[in-house]
């Protein structure tokens, strides 16, 4: 069993009050950086930008090779090894990355998923609770959201600590689930990786994956749905089915 981080922290938001009805006792998770925002693709150009200071040329296929889960620490030794990449160091890449990446999401012109906000305000009708885990550090990820509103829809922001390197591990779920008041087979954790999708069933939760152009190939084996654009799907007849 993988060593669990220190607690996570969350961010100031007032709980929301639950509203009667089937959904009063369930919990709308989600990923903020890659499902809210498109992040794992910023940090793709990122990255990209960092290694072409070498004259090291990163693709598509080799970031999907190394570099999907969601904490950049975990992979980053590894991947600069691979890819030859001497001028830095493993954390001093992390560091930038992570600040590059931030600096983007703040940028005016950064929108969250049209699919995620229809989901999200379907999940409230039906007096969900509603939360989100981001590897963005917890003042990033409070100002990240701030910047789009996430107030609007009650979300409370958990970010990673810096001792938990393989966050979201099931127990940062199960935390989370724990945090909103909600049993955590009641919760329904909107996921973009299969590193993610793992640890959300591990903490005993419904499942949806949204892929992107680097996970799309996975194997989200166990997950209740997967698909490319929350878009696709009308929420309120998959709430039904999984009796959300």
């Amino acid at each position: 069993m993988e060593p669990q981080g220190e607690n996570m922290a969350t961010a100031k938001n007032e709980e929301q009050q639950p509203a009667e009805g089937a959904s009063a006792r369930s919990a709308f998770l989600f990923e903020m950086d890659s499902v809210a925002l498109g992040a794992r693709r910023i940090r793709y150009e990122v990255l990209a930008s960092i290694l072409k200071e070498q004259r090291i040329e990163l693709t598509p296929i080799l970031f999907s090779r190394y570099c999907l889960h969601p904490a950049p620490s975990i992979y980053m030794p590894a991947f600069l090894a691979a890819m030859k990449y001497t001028a830095a160091t493993p954390e001093q890449v992390v560091d930038r990355l992570m600040g590059e990446t931030t600096s983007r999401l703040m940028q005016k012109t950064t929108v969250i998923s049209d699919g995620l906000i229809k989901w999200m305000e379907a999940a409230l009708a039906r007096g969900a609770a509603i939360a989100c885990a981001s590897m963005l550090p917890q003042a990033a990820a409070e100002g990240v959201a701030a910047h789009l509103g996430f107030d609007r829809w009650g979300v409370k922001i958990f970010s990673a600590s810096p001792a938990d390197k393989g966050f979201p591990h099931a127990e940062n779920w199960l935390r989370m689930a724990k945090a909103v008041g909600r049993n955590p087979k009641r919760c329904l954790a909107v996921v973009s990786s299969m590193a993610t999708t793992k640890t959300a069933l591990a903490a005993m939760m419904n499942v949806v994956v949204v892929t992107d152009e680097f996970t799309e190939y996975q194997d989200f084996c166990g997950a209740n749905l997967v698909c490319s654009d929350l878009k696709e799907v009308k929420p309120d007849e998959f709430f039904e089915q999984i009796s959300f």
